[in-house]
């Protein structure tokens, strides 16, 4: 294992991510809708 990743932080690190989704997508799809080329634009 590397020295940086330990399991015990998994289940942190999962809902960690999950969290940063759920932020992250609906504020790109507002940039993207905000730039007037769509929402699914702010995704890609």
């Amino acid at each position: 294992m590397n020295r940086f990743f330990d399991l015990s932080h998994l289940r942190g690190d999962i809902f960690g991510g999950l969290t940063a989704g759920v932020v992250a997508l609906p504020l790109a799809l507002a940039f993207g809708e905000a730039s007037g080329a769509g929402p699914i634009a702010g995704v890609y």
